[in-house]
C-alpha cells in the first residue's frame, strides 16, 4: 500500500532566553516555551517534532544568504522517504553488509540534527547538530520550505548507518513517489524571495538513471557512494513500502522468478492492488503489517478483499512479520 504523509504543522516561532528573559529553570515551567538547544526555545502550544526542531535551528544557524542544508536522516525523514532501523536477521539472511555505524542509527532518527555547509565552512557549538561538508549534489525543498540536500547526497551520508536491504527502501519510495522541488542554480536565500520564485525550482522525478548519475558525480570508490549504488541495483518499480522491499528481496534470495510489484486487479468492488505477484499466473503474495492487528476495520476490510480477489482465482499468501523473521516459518 503506498504511504501518504499527513498536512505540515505550521513551524513554531523560535526566540532565545535573552528575547524572552528569565532563569532556563523558570522558562521551562511555562506551557508555551519548549527548549531547542541551548539559550534557544520556540513558541508553540505542543512540543516540536524532532524536524520542527531541525528545521528552526536550521535556520537559527544559518543567517547568511547562504544556508546551510539538511542532510542524511534528518533530510531523509522530511522527504518523507523511510529509514527503516532494527530487523538485524534481514541483514545476516540477504548476506548485506553490515553497516559501520548501525548502533547510531536511533539516535540519530530521534535527536541528532544534521546539516551540510558550502563555501565558507560552519560549526556549531550545540552538541546534537552535526555539520559537515556539502557533497554539492542540487538543492531541494522539503516542508516549511526548508533547504535540503539532494536525496541522494543525503543517503549517501546517511549510508553507514543503514542497512543494505534498507537502502534499497528507501531509494525504492525515492523511485516511487512524485516529483521533488529542486533549485535550478546553486540555493541561496534570494530563490525564495519575489514573485518568481516558484520559477526558480523545477519538479524533478528521481528514475534509476538520475540516480546513477548523481552518484557518477561522487568519488567512486568511496564506501558509502558503493553501497548506494549496490542497493540501487536492487530496487524495483512501484515498491511502496519498507515491508514491500524486504519481502521482495526475500523472495528473490529464495530463487523465485521474477514478481511484479503492487498488482493491479480490477474487481467488482473497485481496483485493488496485491503487494507482490506473478500475473499471469495469478499468484501472489501480500504482507499484513501492524495496522491489521490493532484496527479492526482495517482488519475486516482487509479480509473481504482477499476474499474478493481468491473469487477471481488469485491464489494468495498472506504473510506477517513473523513469517520474515522466523526461519522455520519463513522455510515453510
Amino acid at each position: 500500500m503506498r504511504n501518504s504523509s499527513g498536512p505540515v504543522q505550521p513551524l513554531p516561532r523560535l526566540v532565545t532566553t535573552s528575547q524572552v528573559g528569565g532563569r532556563p529553570d523558570v522558562l521551562r515551567r511555562a506551557d508555551t516555551l519548549h527548549r531547542l538547544a541551548h539559550e534557544l526555545w520556540c513558541v508553540a502550544e505542543t512540543p516540536p517534532t524532532h524536524l520542527q526542531r531541525a528545521v528552526l535551528l536550521q535556520n537559527h544557524l544559518s543567517p547568511g544568504q547562504q544556508p546551510l542544508r539538511l542532510t542524511s536522516v534528518t533530510a531523509l525523514q522530511l522527504l518523507g522517504l523511510p529509514v527503516p532501523r532494527g530487523h538485524a536477521w534481514a541483514n545476516s539472511l540477504l548476506r548485506g553488509r553490515r553497516p559501520p555505524h548501525a548502533e547510531l542509527l536511533a539516535r540519530h532518527l530521534e535527536s541528532v540534527v544534521h546539516l551540510s555547509w558550502s563555501g565558507a565552512r560552519a560549526h556549531s557549538r550545540f552538541p546534537e547538530v552535526r555539520i559537515r561538508k556539502s557533497l554539492d549534489l542540487p538543492t531541494v525543498l522539503g516542508p516549511w520550505l526548508a533547504p535540503l540536500v539532494d536525496p541522494v547526497e543525503a543517503l549517501v551520508v546517511a549510508a553507514d548507518m543503514m542497512a543494505g536491504w534498507a537502502i534499497t527502501a528507501a531509494l525504492d519510495a525515492l523511485l516511487s513517489r512524485g516529483a521533488v522541488p529542486r533549485a535550478v542554480d546553486p540555493f541561496h536565500r534570494s530563490l525564495l524571495e519575489g514573485t518568481r520564485a516558484s520559477q526558480r525550482f523545477v519538479p524533478v522525478t528521481y528514475t534509476p538513471d538520475l540516480v546513477r548519475d548523481l552518484l557518477e558525480q561522487l568519488p567512486p570508490t568511496a564506501r558509502a557512494v558503493r553501497a548506494v549504488r549496490a542497493a540501487l541495483s536492487r530496487t524495483a518499480p512501484n515498491t511502496w513500502s519498507p515491508m514491500e522491499t524486504l519481502v521482495r528481496l526475500i523472495v528473490v534470495a529464495a530463487g523465485f522468478a521474477e514478481q511484479e510489484m503492487n498488482v493491479e486487479v480490477r474487481t467488482p468492488y473497485g481496483t485493488r492492488y496485491l503487494d507482490l505477484g506473478w500475473p499471469e499466473r495469478m499468484v501472489a503474495m501480500e504482507f499484513n503489517g501492524q495496522v491489521h492487528n490493532t484496527n479492526h476495520a482495517a482488519y475486516k476490510d482487509e479480509m473481504h478483499r482477499l476474499e474478493v480477489l481468491r473469487d477471481l482465482g488469485w491464489s494468495l499468501r498472506v504473510l506477517v512479520y513473523e513469517d520474515l523473521a522466523d526461519a522455520r516459518r519463513r522455510a515453510a
